[in-house]
């Protein structure tokens, strides 16, 4: 079975998105709390177990799975980086069942190819793992830790400051020199990424995932209780 691999290299490029909000002036007020969603079609590709040793008893896995991503900044555009957990989760759990759905299937067919039955294979599982086979899948696939991984890496609770001039949003480094820009355009409660350059005015494709342009909307702001 082809081991789950983490969701920590997407979360990473999900956590670049940040560059555009990189010391902001106070020309433009960012204040509130802007949602964007991202594609995870990279991570579900790997999901797919066609291509591996013994894929043909396995097919092919076509499902698809997006995260919505929310930024919400204060007065001072200083901002922090959440993620809708309560769809989020929900989507994740239905695409989980779904595959280990598609993973048992696969697991029955390659005994069978060998000459086992469904039931030989559910009690052999059974005696020499004390678990059935979905259950060893579940086990394996770790793909609930997967989730915690993902989670803890793209959300932020400390506030990140964010330098912009006119249409450009600079990321810096540690000593305050710009290293890269994406180009914006705020349109009352639409702001869109237009694109990610370096210094020399080079586009940069930071991730598969990051198609752009990107949009981002600003959330009604929540009554007070």
């Amino acid at each position: 079975m082809k081991k789950l691999k983490s969701l920590g290299i997407i979360a990473l490029c999900i956590c670049l998105i940040a560059g555009v909000f990189a010391g902001c002036t106070k020309k433009i007020s960012l204040e509130g709390t802007w949602k964007t969603t991202i594609d995870l079609t990279d991570f579900v590709k790997e999901l797919d177990l066609s291509g591996e040793e013994e894929g043909e008893y396995y097919g092919t896995f076509n499902e698809s799975l997006s995260v919505d991503l929310l930024y919400t900044f204060d007065s001072e555009n200083a901002f922090t980086v959440s993620i809708d957990e309560e769809k989020f989760k929900t989507d994740y759990d239905a695409l989980c069942e779904k595959y280990y759905d598609y993973a048992l299937e696969g697991t029955y067919k390659y005994g069978e190819a060998n000459g086992l039955t469904r039931a030989q294979m559910d009690e052999f599982y059974q005696e020499d793992y004390g678990m059935s086979i979905r259950e060893s899948l579940v086990d394996e696939l770790a793909m609930e830790e997967a989730y915690t991984e993902f989670v803890n890496e793209v959300q932020t609770t400390e506030k990140q400051a964010t330098l912009i001039e006119d249409d450009r949003a600079y990321e810096t480094d540690e000593q305050g020199n710009k290293t890269g820009y994406e180009t914006f355009v705020l349109e009352g409660d639409t702001l869109t990424i237009t694109g990610s350059f370096d210094m020399e005015d080079k586009p940069v494709k930071d991730n598969e995932n990051f198609v752009y342009p990107m949009i981002f909307t600003k959330q009604a702001a929540q009554a007070a209780a």
